[in-house]
This record gives structure tokens, C-alpha cells and sequence, in this order.
């Protein structure tokens, strides 16, 4: 997944990602092993984990091959799910330390393990960036990492002189192993991305990508509860662009969602100068609406008349057509006899009127 999926960075989800996989999976085969002993079997339960391919490899044990289809696991989940950005040094340094870990600096064959496994995270990140549709992703994904994966287990096979039996049959848990990552990790990138398409719907609005209506109603209902408790003070700016219906008469409709986008992009840009914590909200077809959290109308007016004078001198060009843009704003703090939201916004709304019944390209401030 990526970081528009995950909410925390991808090398601490990896890393939990993978302690639950692997104590899922030391789970289960204590099941298995119990169910049979159930049915009258006894089975050897270091042997039923081998065939799980999870018995942690220990240095220099004949065993060791057997942690081998969880490194692909690992790899091929960090690559393709997370594309994790390892530069080559971090990809060197990390071979350096588990090699010497194990002893295995000396051992050829353990650099050509390393070249193979670096080959995996490289072509399945490639992979992952390839993305079309869902089966053409999923055999994009489990054919290369089947390919580099036989290449690994004809390697551990000749080190640790594995029968062919064996071979395949780890070459089939890694195949069921790595569909059943794809189709799970998959539903949930899925699920998330469209929660996030939901989520951003709700709460931006798709012409202009600042907040809409929605958003302003809640932040304004939270902030307006918090104010009242603590008496911060609560500034509420309304403004209009003026002659904005002129602008869809003169020019056509996509002269005015230009208009309206670019004088959207123009004041989220000056909040960003003058208090990132600042928000724009686009509450009507060419109304927005910005709330002034810890503002008292003293300090916000300079903020505001900031904001105007951006748009009275911006450059608005639109198909060829120089267009001269202004707003009327409406201005107000929040006073102790406001018993409900519409108090402020009633009067904020008053003064935006005022500005546009007196000449417009004003903002007025009570």
C-alpha cells in the first residue's frame, strides 16, 4: 500500500504487518497439530511447521532453508504493497549486517541469494507501478514472483540437497501463500481507496479542492461549541466574487469555474503564508467562507483586507480574455450573547451584504 492507504509510515506497517502473519501462521499450524492429534495422528510439530515454511532460521542449521518462503513473503509485501523506497547503500548496508549475522560474507552462494532477492523487490515494485486491472494486475504480481521464487528454491535445493518433492511442494505453499496476500491486500487497498474517494467527496468540493459546505458546517459547529466553553474568541469571514453571474453571461461557464478555481488557489495559497491553520471553504456557488479560530475581528482585518487585495490584483486570463476579479466580504467575531451558529453567520452574512449594496470590491467589518 501506499501512503495514501496506510496512516503510518510503511516501514513501521510492515514490520507489524509481518510479527501478525507470522504469529497468525505459528497459530494455525498449533491447530493443525492439535486437530490431528484429535483424529489420532502424531505428528512431528517442528515438521508441520517446516511444510508452513515459518520455522525462523537459525545459523548454520541444516534447517535454515525453511524461513525461506516467508522472506519472499516479506520482500515481495514491502515492494509491491508498500512500495518502500530503499536506496541501494540502505539495500547493501542491510545484506552486510544480516550476512554477517549469519557468518555467510565469505559464501558466494549467499550473494547470489541476496542478488536474487534484491531482483524480487526491484521487479515487483515495477510490477506494482504497472497497475491496469485486477486479474491482469494479479498475474503482473504472482508470475515474476513465481519465476525469481523457483530461481531461490532451485538454489536452497542444491545447497541443502532438497528432493524435488520438496521443492515443489514449497513452491506450492509460496504460490497459495503470495495469492491469498494478493487477494486480501488487495480487497483492503480497494476498500480504502474507495473510502477515501467517499471521504474526500464529503468533504471538498471537486471544482475548486477546497473544503465545502459540509466540512465548514462541522469545523464551524466544533468551533463554535469550543469558543463558547473556553471564550476564545471565533472570527467568521464571508466573501462573494463580485459580478460573478457577469462573469458566466460574458465569458461562458468554463471562464467561470476558472474564476472560481483559481481564486480559490490564490487565497488557500495567501492562508498558507499568513496561518497554515487557516481553512477555505466553498459554501455556495461563488460564496467562500473562512473561519478566523482565536481571532478577534481586530486581528483578523488585516488578514482579510490581505486576502482581498491578492484577488483585486491577481491575473485572471481565460481564453484569451483579461478578466478583472473582486470580492465583497463580510466580517464578524463571535459575541457572548451568540446563542446558536446562526447568530454569527446571519451577521456575517448582513455585512457581506452591506459590501455588496455599497459599491462592492469592500469588506466590511462589525
Amino acid at each position: 500500500m501506499t501512503w495514501s492507504h496506510w496512516f503510518v509510515a510503511p516501514a513501521i506497517t510492515s514490520f507489524f504487518f509481518l510479527l501478525g502473519v507470522l504469529t497468525l501462521y505459528w497459530f494455525l499450524t498449533n491447530r493443525i497439530v492439535r486437530l490431528l492429534q484429535k483424529f489420532g495422528y502424531h505428528p512431528d510439530p517442528e515438521a508441520v511447521r517446516n511444510i508452513f515454511g515459518l520455522q525462523l532460521s537459525v545459523r548454520d542449521s541444516a534447517n535454515s532453508w525453511v524461513f525461506s518462503n516467508f522472506k519472499i513473503f516479506a520482500v515481495v509485501f514491502v515492494s509491491y504493497f508498500l512500495l518502500m523506497d530503499i536506496h541501494w547503500w540502505e539495500t547493501l548496508g542491510t545484506i552486510l549486517i544480516y550476512m554477517g549475522i549469519n557468518g555467510t560474507l565469505g559464501v558466494p552462494l549467499s550473494w547470489i541469494y541476496a542478488g536474487v532477492y534484491v531482483a524480487l523487490f526491484y521487479v515487483m515494485k515495477a510490477m506494482r507501478t504497472r497497475k491496469q486491472d485486477h486479474w491482469t494486475d494479479y498475474f503482473r504480481f504472482i508470475i515474476p514472483s513465481l519465476i525469481l521464487s523457483a530461481i531461490l528454491w532451485a538454489l536452497i535445493g542444491s545447497r541443502f540437497h532438497l528432493t524435488t518433492t520438496n521443492i515443489l511442494w514449497e513452491m506450492l505453499f509460496i504460490f497459495l501463500l503470495l495469492s491469498m496476500m494478493y487477494l486480501y491486500v488487495d480487497s483492503l487497498m480497494t476498500g480504502a481507496a474507495t473510502l477515501a474517494r467517499l471521504t474526500y467527496t464529503t468533504n471538498f468540493d471537486e471544482l475548486t479542492h477546497v473544503n465545502n459546505y459540509f466540512a465548514f458546517k462541522n469545523d464551524f459547529e466544533e468551533q463554535f461549541a469550543h469558543s463558547r466553553t473556553t471564550d476564545q474568541p471565533l472570527t467568521l469571514m464571508l466573501f462573494d466574487i463580485d459580478h460573478f453571474k457577469q462573469v458566466n453571461d460574458t465569458y461562458g461557464h468554463l471562464a467561470g469555474d476558472y474564476v472560481l478555481s483559481h481564486t480559490a488557489q490564490l487565497v488557500t495559497k495567501q492562508l498558507g503564508e499568513l496561518d497554515d491553520t487557516l481553512h477555505l471553504y466553498r459554501t455556495g456557488g461563488e460564496e467562500f467562507t473562512i473561519l478566523f479560530t482565536g481571532y478577534t475581528t481586530e486581528q483578523a482585518a488585516p488578514l482579510v483586507h490581505s486576502i482581498a487585495q491578492r484577488v483585486r490584483e491577481a491575473h485572471f486570463s481565460h481564453d484569451g480574455h483579461q478578466i478583472s476579479i473582486s470580492i465583497s466580504a463580510g466580517v464578524t467575531q463571535l459575541h457572548t450573547d451568540d446563542d446558536q451558529r446562526v447568530d454569527i453567520f446571519h451577521r456575517a452574512d448582513r455585512n457581506l451584504y452591506h459590501s455588496k449594496q455599497t459599491g462592492r470590491d469592500r469588506v466590511t467589518i462589525q
